[in-house]
């Protein structure tokens, strides 16, 4: 029971039975397949390379009546529910032996009884699924943004867009150094052009590196940036900076931090509110040591302010955490774009775990990715079912979205979501109806019936 099945998908299986292998990925007529091989009392994930078996993860489970199993593949990630068991990885195939996820994967079911198979459906997901070239690439060398080029945020002013990023050079501090403020102007969040300076830099400041990640324009019409600051490698608050001209020159607040969280964090989003109340939100990321659910890593507070230069805390924080104990999203969540639509609160965050192949030690992993949730309140959040709702594509060395993605910054424009992002360095973006985007009960693919005859 096979099908060929091409992009992001959803398997369902019920069985009577209480084993079952499924085959979860690997290109027509090739001999490197990954696979879930379901025993009385262990669930195994692993891979088959030229008749060779390699078992990546291994987990008990409890001894129960019958299966049922899901499975998402959503680009380079793959989770999966067994009864009560459930788990994750990256790259099945071996992507730390560039060994990458085609896009085209044979999808199967297999069982010694195979009528003990009762029902086994795949369905397509075909949210957020492009492939493309960065939207921003990286400078030549020597440039000021050579190494990583990251959105921060993004104003429209007049019809024309501007996206604050992050420009790193050539270094060895998490991915480059000497980070400065770029920016980049747009007239249809499709072709931009990056200015030939960064609008602030670390010159004259008792900084090396400076994280934009808020932008909004204040009552009085100057723009207002919010930058997390570092010493390399400690952080040393929100600093904010403002100018008449989005283009700058901008000037630092006198009295910067505006605020420091009691441990790390550079990772936020920030919001001007409507109505005659106003004010502005801040949601961010923060390292929590002694997390209520999970490891210690970071996750979700929020800030209120009616002025931009003083911060209350919310006395609830940290108001957003994991979607699972221990998944993808298990150490840290970095809320990153905050957007409303409709009545509802919708949050792209960074969502990240740690895996180390067990042929490989020196490897790693960690690899951020891109999770999507929703709130009424800010508080009491829904993550969506289906994530990483944007992860990397998994397709090979040459994508530059094919590892990893983070940082993500959401612009609507016409009905269309925008949804900009960092692949290794460089921006990337990808489009999504607004309508879809917010109907949570399905991603609107087909579903295929893989014990139906072809």
């Amino acid at each position: 029971m096979e099908r060929v099945v091409v992009g992001n998908y959803e398997l369902n299986l019920t069985a009577g039975a209480d084993a079952a292998t499924v085959w979860l990925s690997g290109a027509p007529g090739s001999s490197c397949r990954s696979f879930l091989d379901i025993s009385r009392d262990r669930v195994d994930l692993g891979r088959v390379l030229d008749g060779e078996r390699i078992v990546w993860k291994s987990q008990a489970r409890p001894l129960a009546s019958g299966l049922q199993v899901r499975v998402l593949k959503k680009g380079n990630f793959t989770r999966y529910w067994v009864n009560e068991t459930t788990g994750w990885i990256r790259g099945p195939l071996g992507e730390w032996e560039s060994i990458y996820e085609p896009v085209e994967n044979v999808v199967g079911v297999e069982a010694a009884d195979p009528s003990g198979i009762l029902s086994c459906r795949v369905t397509r997901l075909p949210w957020l699924q492009q492939v493309s070239e960065p939207a921003i690439a990286l400078s030549p060398a020597g440039g000021f943004y050579e190494k990583q080029i990251i959105p921060g945020a993004i104003l429209e002013i007049e019809g024309r867009y501007y996206m604050y990023c992050m420009a790193g050079m050539e270094g060895a501090q998490e991915g480059s150094s000497r980070r400065t403020v770029a920016v980049a102007q747009s007239d249809d969040l499709v072709t931009w052009r990056v200015h030939p300076e960064p609008v602030i830099t670390y010159d004259g400041l008792p900084y090396d590196n400076l994280y934009v990640n808020g932008a909004v324009i204040a009552p009085d019409g100057r723009v207002a940036l919010m930058v997390a600051a570092q010493v390399f490698p400690e952080w040393k608050g929100f600093m904010l900076a403002t100018a008449d001209d989005p283009l700058g020159p901008f000037e630092w607040h006198a009295d910067n931090p505006v605020y420091k969280h009691f441990t790390t964090a550079h990772e936020f989003d920030l919001i001007r509110l409507d109505g005659d109340d106003g004010g502005y939100i801040m949601f961010y990321a923060g390292f929590t040591p002694e997390a209520q659910a999970g490891p210690p890593g970071d996750r979700g507070y929020l800030l209120y302010s009616d002025d931009l230069k003083h911060w209350r805390e919310d006395p609830r924080n940290p108001v957003f955490g994991p979607q699972t104990p221990d998944d993808w999203d298990a150490v840290h969540v970095r809320p990153r774009s905050l957007n409303r639509l409709g009545d509802m609160w919708y949050l792209w965050y960074e969502g990240c775990n740690d895996w180390t192949p067990p042929t490989d030690p020196s490897h790693h992993g960690w690899w951020d990715t891109v999770g999507l949730a929703r709130s009424a309140d800010l508080v009491e959040w829904e993550h969506y079912p289906r994530n990483p709702a944007l992860p990397g594509t998994g397709i090979g060395a040459h994508q530059f979205d094919g590892k990893w993605t983070g940082w993500p910054r959401m612009v609507v424009r016409d009905g269309t979501a925008h949804v900009f992002y960092t692949g290794d360095g460089e921006v990337g973006v990808r489009t999504i109806d607004v309508d879809h985007l917010t109907d949570w009960s399905s991603e609107g693919g087909e579903t295929i019936d893989l014990l139906a005859d072809d």
